[in-house]
């Protein structure tokens, strides 16, 4: 045990005094090792990007369908209120000569029994 105390209060890195290795490895000397998966791991990483982005090419087909269908049901809807505008019109028009001509025969029916 004072052994171990005398390493610490001399300053030196080493775990203990029979190994000239320090506690940490620099990848700066060569001693960096990637993890044993790491191929493997970006893989994984890589195949998962890959269906996320499948899957996105997917959804926003669906969507565009969905919208294509919308376009054509809402440009449908808009010659309907078109139609049903003009229909409207037309059927006011005839209402207000129906009602100028109510107005005339009242008008002779007055002159006449006058």
């Amino acid at each position: 045990m004072k052994r171990a105390n005398s390493n610490l209060s001399s300053g030196n890195n080493n775990v203990s005094s029979s190994s000239s290795k320090p506690w940490f490895s620099s990848y700066q000397s060569g001693g960096y090792q990637p993890p044993v998966h790491y191929a493997s791991d970006q893989t994984h990483t890589l195949q998962d990007t890959a269906k996320t982005y499948y899957q996105t090419d997917e959804t926003a087909n669906n969507v565009l369908q969905k919208m294509t269908i919308q376009r054509s049901q809402l440009q449908s809807a808009h010659g309907s209120v078109h139609e049903m505008q003009q229909a409207t019109a037309a059927a006011r028009r005839q209402i207000e000569e129906l009602q100028r001509k109510n107005r005339q025969k009242k008008q002779r029916l007055r002159s006449l029994l006058s």
